[in-house]
């Protein structure tokens, strides 16, 4: 019971400390430069990949360099990505690499935790989140850059989503669209300045981001948006958003109901 209650209280703290902006990370690829766009990726199950993520973000074609800023919350992996990074230099796109190592998991939402410590530095305009397991082009970057616009979300997993709930959805093929996966979008920076965001958040849907991310979207009146950028998929089979389909879809109906407009008005702001 004692390891229970210290456990919660090591989330609670992290979290409260990531909401204001206030994780450190570790500079562990050059420093940052004036212009990058920061590229946010979440590191969990997947060790192999960072080497082929770096090599792909410098391989960017664009007039931007990149930021790249990793939140490791895989423990066992520290040593592991530690040895990488020390062995990579600034190489063409890619400027600068910050990597935040997590004491405890708290899944994607640390990407947000990145935005706010963005925010709390000054930084205004767009963000890039990606995910892992995705092969982007040479002009991945710089497409999503260009189809970014202040308070909207746009991205390359993009669906329309019928009156049937999460899973009624078809691929959203036109401007507008109904959810935007975190993985391989663009979203204004500003998201997080809203502290509800965190506030608002049901603990017990903490790794459910991707859905909150649009739902906090929508209520800030935000547009969502499908863009046509170059990526593809690797190792489908260690993904774990199949063990989440039900929670996801569970989640999505109680985002559109009555207690969740309370739940968002009483929140902290």
């Amino acid at each position: 019971m004692i390891r229970r209650r210290l456990g919660l209280l090591a989330r609670s703290v992290l979290l409260g400390l990531g909401a204001r902006g206030l994780v450190p990370a570790r500079r562990a690829v050059g420093s940052p430069v004036a212009g990058a766009v920061p590229v946010v990726m979440c590191l969990w199950n997947r060790p192999d990949r960072l080497e082929r993520v770096l090599d792909g973000i410098a391989a960017q074609q664009g007039d931007r360099p990149v930021r790249l800023m990793l939140w490791n919350n895989q423990r066992r992996d520290r040593a592991r990505y530690a040895e990488l990074l020390r062995h990579r230099r600034p190489d063409r796109a890619l400027a600068s690499v910050e990597i935040v190592d997590s004491p405890l998991n708290i899944g994607g939402l640390a990407r947000f935790f990145v935005l706010a410590r963005l925010r709390r530095t000054g930084f205004a305009g767009p963000v890039i989140l990606l995910d892992d397991d995705q092969e982007i082009s040479p002009t991945f970057v710089s497409e999503l850059l260009a189809a970014s616009t202040p308070a909207s979300v746009r991205g390359v997993w993009a669906w329309a989503i019928g009156s049937g709930g999460y899973w009624d959805r078809t691929p959203a093929t036109g401007e507008e669209a109904g959810y935007v996966g975190t993985g391989g979008c663009v979203l204004d920076a500003s998201i997080v300045d809203d502290r509800r965001f965190f506030t608002a958040l049901p603990l017990n849907h903490l790794y459910l981001e991707d859905i909150w991310m649009n739902s906090v979207a929508r209520r800030l009146g935000w547009t969502l948006a499908h863009v046509d950028a170059g990526y593809s998929f690797v190792e489908e089979e260690v993904g774990q958003h199949h063990t989440l389909a039900d929670a996801k879809a569970e989640f999505f109906d109680y985002l559109r109901s009555p207690a969740a407009d309370r739940a968002w008005t009483s929140a902290r702001r």
